[in-house]
């Protein structure tokens, strides 16, 4: 997400709106945030203004002004300005993608989480609303729903996946949940209830075990629920996605969970490894958690053919491809999210650089055995 921040004028709560850098019809400028260099008295009208230039004081309207990098935003951004004169750019206009973060609070304390849990602001889905109501109807492929635990929050959960079903129809939707809290066959018919085909069930499974699995959970019991949680989906007719965040706990026994989801679930869609974004709570225990995805190659090559050889569909997140064997490049996606997504200096000059879907470029380490590639 690009966040800026300058001096805010005449702010009493926070904003939200699409940004324009050219100047626009009275009539129509309500929703709309100009976003100019120079700022004149002719403003009037506009939800807020957003400038480069230093404003000692104006009457009337709200400004933030003395912002830097202001070319960063571009027409039909839509973006969040607070009293504090912070700038955060809630949706890109030239995306086909958008992340709904329903809630910040989570009912697992996973020793990885990348956005560790917190109360939620009181104005959260509001903001939420307010921004899916500025997107051009029928403009995403893709949403994500992501916390937190969206499952927490359920009222507002079922809410957006309706209101998403209407306005989004063709759109894919991808519901990021622990799986946890949908163990209660009746709150899962409450989730499905809206009957999207294109809703895309996205649930973590982190070992083959209970006590491995809670581990890293963090939650006691919290296996047998998750495991739980998929049957009931299964029974309600969803498409769901496993994934496996690779970690120095469990890439011993990638193949062991392999087998683990073939045995168990293999009415799955998809099957998704993942390299891990080491922030949040990652880096907090970063000792406990860093394993270069260099040295786990091997498990990782055993693990995705163990499946592909059974028929299953899988696909490996998150990993460069120069850290990958060559066999396993056709299972490799683009899936860093784009404010995310970095290349290092020696990706310049790789020959599959364009094929490559990077690194986050919010972890705090990466690895060393990242190098150019010559094909």
């Amino acid at each position: 997400m690009i966040n800026l921040v300058g001096i805010a004028l005449n702010f009493q709560y926070p904003i939200i709106g699409i940004v324009t850098t050219t100047p626009l019809n009275p009539f129509i400028r309500r929703e709309r945030i100009f976003v100019s260099t120079k700022i004149n008295s002719s403003v009037f009208g506009y939800a807020c203004c957003i400038t480069s230039q230093n404003v000692v004081a104006i009457p009337r309207g709200s400004f933030v002004h003395s912002v830097s990098q202001t070319e960063t935003l571009i027409d039909g951004d839509i973006v969040l300005v607070t009293p504090e004169g912070r700038i955060n750019v809630m949706h890109r206009s030239c995306d086909a993608d958008h992340t709904v973060f329903i809630t910040n609070r989570c009912n697992s304390r996973c020793i990885m989480c990348p956005q560790p849990p917190s109360n939620d602001p009181p104005d959260l889905q509001d903001i939420n609303e307010k921004v899916l109501s500025l997107i051009k109807a029928g403009s995403l492929q893709h949403i994500g729903i992501t916390g937190g635990e969206p499952t927490v929050v359920l009222d507002q959960l079922c809410q957006t996946l309706v209101y998403l079903k209407s306005n989004f129809p063709n759109a894919f939707i991808s519901l990021l949940t622990n799986g946890r809290r949908l163990s209660d066959f009746n709150l899962a018919k409450q989730v499905v209830a809206v009957k999207n085909k294109k809703l895309l069930f996205c649930i973590p499974l982190y070992a083959d075990n209970d006590v491995q699995h809670d581990a890293i959970v963090g939650v006691p019991g919290a296996f047998a629920d998750t495991i739980q949680g998929i049957y009931n989906l299964y029974r309600l007719g969803r498409r769901m996605e496993v994934r496996v965040v690779v970690m120095r706990q469990n890439f011993a026994r990638l193949t062991a969970i392999s087998e683990f989801i073939y045995r168990n679930m293999p009415f799955v869609a998809h099957i998704a490894f993942m390299g891990m974004e080491y922030t949040g709570e990652a880096e907090q225990h970063l000792e406990d958690l860093w394993v270069d995805p260099d040295e786990y190659s091997q498990q990782l090559y055993a693990a995705v053919w163990h499946l592909h050889r059974r028929g299953m569909n899988i696909s490996i997140y998150n990993i460069p491809l120069c850290l990958l064997a060559e066999p396993l490049w056709r299972f490799a996606r683009d899936s860093i999210s784009t404010w995310k997504k970095n290349y290092l200096e020696p990706c310049n000059s790789c020959s599959v650089k364009e094929k490559c879907g990077g690194v986050f470029g919010t972890s705090a380490v990466q690895s060393e055995n990242i190098s150019p590639l010559s094909l």
